[in-house]
This record gives C-alpha cells, sequence and structure tokens, in this order.
C-alpha cells in the first residue's frame, strides 16, 4: 500500500482495532442476561477474537480462519446462539483479506468461513436456514473487501498512466520547443550568412579601391577571407540543421510578402484582409522572419481550428517597434494548434516573441473571435 500503510502501522491500526473490539466484547459477555454459565470461555474466546486484528496485518487469511473456527469452539462449550462479536469479528476479517490477499486464495477461505459456522450451528440444533445466512454475510463482506481491492488496484494504475501522460506531455512540449527553436536557429543563421556576405562584399570594393595603402588593404584582405569563411561554415551548420529543407530555394519570410499570404489562405476560402499602418520599414532579418512566421501560424490555426468566416491582419510599423495582429470571427478552438512546417502554435510564437525581447498576446476576444498579437522592439542595435 506504500509508505503511508507500512507493516507498522497495519500493526498498529490492528491493534486499535482488536482493542475496541476486546472492549465491546467483554461488554457484551458480561452484560448477558442468561446468567454466569459458562463466562469464563466465553470470554476467553473474545479475548482470542480481538487478537485476530493484529495478526490480520500480517497474516489475514489465518486471522480469518481463527475466527471461523471460533463457531465450532462455541458449540462444543455449549454456548447459546451465534454472538455479536463473533460474526462482526469474522465480517471484518473477511472483507480484510479480500481487500489484502489474492483473490483466489481469500475467496477459497470465505467459502470456508461460511460453511463451517453454518455446519457448526446446525450440528447444534439450528435450521439450514443457517447455510443461507452466513452465505449471504460472507459473501457480502469478501464483495466489499474485492471491490475496495479493485479500486485501489485501478486508482494507482490510473496515477500511474496520469504520470505517463504528463511525462509524455511534458516530453512532446520539450520537444516542440527544440523543434521550434532549431528552425529559427535555420532562420537566423540564413540572416547572417546573408549579411556577412554583403559585409565582404562592401570590404572586397574598398579593398579595391585603396592601391595605394598596402596596410589598409592588407587587413581588408583578412576581413574579406575570414567573412567567406564565416560563410562557409554558417553554410555547413545550416546544411546540418536542415538536410532535408525542400524551401532552401523559396524567397525568405518577410512581411513584405504578407499579401501573398493573405491570397493563399483566401484561395483556401477564409475572407482575409490585411492592412499596414506607419511607414514600412527595412527590417532586421530575424525580426522580419519571425513576425512573417506568427502571421503564418496564426491563419493557418484560423483555418484549422476555428469556425471563422471573416480574418483580418494588421501590419504596424512605429518608430520603436513593429507588431501584428491577426483577428478572426470563429467560434471554435481557441488555442492555436501546430503550425504551418512544422511550427507548434502558440510554443513557437512564444518563443520567436521571447527571443527579441517582445510581447505575445493570444486568446478570444471579448466582443468574440481570437486575436493573436506581437511586438516586436526595435532598439538601435536592431535596426
Amino acid at each position: 500500500m506504500g509508505a503511508p500503510w507500512n507493516r507498522r502501522r497495519r500493526l498498529l491500526a490492528g491493534a486499535v482495532a482488536g482493542a475496541l473490539f476486546g472492549v465491546l466484547a467483554l461488554a457484551e459477555a458480561y452484560g448477558d442476561p442468561r446468567g454466569d454459565d459458562g463466562r469464563a470461555a466465553v470470554v476467553g474466546l473474545r479475548l482470542v477474537l480481538s487478537l485476530c486484528f493484529p495478526l490480520a496485518a500480517r497474516y489475514p487469511i489465518t486471522a480469518m480462519s481463527v475466527a471461523m473456527l471460533s463457531f465450532p469452539y462455541a458449540m462444543l462449550i455449549g454456548a447459546k446462539g451465534v454472538g455479536g462479536a463473533q460474526l462482526i469479528a469474522e465480517l471484518v476479517l473477511v472483507a480484510h483479506a479480500a481487500y489484502r490477499a489474492e483473490p483466489r486464495r481469500s475467496l477459497a477461505a470465505s467459502v470456508c468461513a461460511a460453511v463451517v459456522p453454518a455446519v457448526a450451528l446446525v450440528w447444534g440444533g439450528e435450521g439450514l436456514w443457517e447455510f443461507v445466512f452466513f452465505g449471504t454475510l460472507v459473501s457480502a463482506a469478501w464483495s466489499l473487501g474485492a471491490l475496495l481491492r479493485r479500486e485501489q488496484s485501478r486508482s494507482r494504475q490510473l496515477a500511474a498512466l496520469a504520470a505517463e501522460l504528463a511525462a509524455e506531455r511534458e516530453a512532446r512540449a520539450r520537444a516542440a520547443v527544440a523543434e521550434e527553436r532549431a528552425r529559427i536557429s535555420r532562420e537566423l543563421h540564413d540572416a547572417v550568412a546573408h549579411t556577412v556576405s554583403v559585409m565582404t562584399m562592401q570590404a572586397g570594393v574598398v579593398r579595391r579601391r585603396l592601391a595605394d595603402r598596402p596596410v589598409e588593404r592588407d587587413a581588408l584582405v583578412q576581413v574579406e577571407q575570414l567573412g567567406r569563411r564565416s560563410v562557409t561554415e554558417l553554410r555547413r551548420v545550416v546544411g546540418l540543421l536542415r538536410p532535408d529543407d525542400a524551401d532552401g530555394l523559396a524567397p525568405p519570410p518577410s512581411l513584405r510578402r504578407v499579401d501573398d499570404l493573405v491570397m493563399e489562405v483566401r484561395s483556401a476560402g477564409l475572407q482575409v484582409t490585411s492592412t499596414v499602418s506607419g511607414t514600412p520599414t527595412l527590417l532586421p532579418l530575424g525580426v522580419d522572419m519571425s513576425a512573417y512566421r506568427i502571421v503564418q501560424e496564426a491563419l493557418t490555426n484560423v483555418l484549422r481550428h476555428a469556425v471563422a468566416a471573416v480574418a483580418t491582419v494588421t501590419v504596424a510599423y512605429e518608430p520603436d517597434s513593429v507588431s501584428v495582429r491577426v483577428l478572426d470571427d470563429g467560434r471554435g478552438a481557441a488555442a492555436p494548434g501546430p503550425g504551418p512546417d512544422g511550427g507548434h502554435g502558440l510554443v513557437g510564437m512564444r518563443e520567436r516573441v521571447g527571443m527579441f525581447g517582445g510581447e505575445l498576446r493570444a486568446g478570444p476576444c471579448a466582443e468574440g473571435g481570437f486575436e493573436v498579437y506581437a511586438r516586436f522592439p526595435l532598439g538601435e542595435g536592431m535596426r
């Protein structure tokens, strides 16, 4: 049963139950109006039954058997009728054995626990009704214990399954984050490689204009060599990150291509409109790619998960930031699911926005529909 019900605690619980039963059994024995005949033997029998409870903490079948044999013993000493303490002890111990022991063993012992007392009482002059009486009570006690055992087993299985599912969800979340970070890394590698290539070309142009200044020209030669080497290394890393990338020749993601994206989504049956506020500026490649991907994933999730007819895309250029907003009138599932090209909905969006220190808001609107809003700051170092 685990740490809370180890052997010592079971023994303590059995001792307490035995003590309580002993007090009730003695009260029954001394309150018997039939007199003192055989009272000492009856009291001794009650005390033995009280010891069955701590015994059941270690040996449940043995304790039940001792309680069962108390009925033939009561017939031998001439006790009149079935003592209430005897019956209570046997039923409690039968239920406990069914709960603790293997079902086949406890069932076989419970059959004996019903037959032996009935035989003893019939032999002592009682009617055959005792078989029905004991059979019904013992069956009910065994069924209760077996039911508790089964429910405990199911609870453990459900707890294990819940732990397994939680571990699986956590593993999937970690895998989603890792996959999305790898995707973002690929895009950033492309952006850096492009920037370094431009810098190398500019260094070459300046070098050719410095024919009369050998020191500066040699320095620029080293800059060109380092730039070309860096681009080569970056392309190797990108090749490792995306060996099966089918979009290698496609135009890079950019907010300048939002209208093309809107037309693609519109051809799928969703009425989408796009608006641009502010003056479009040249954005850092990483921010430009990430903002476009967020719009792409948000629109894809509108198609897949929302019962929407209309959606709007808003791109806002501000002096110190750029923001994108996708709003739909859907009534379906709100949470974004897996995005296009291996994205993972909110996981990917948070990774992209968090990488640039931006903010993300995604959730149902008060007036209805669902909104995805992302804002990317444009500091001096990012222009």
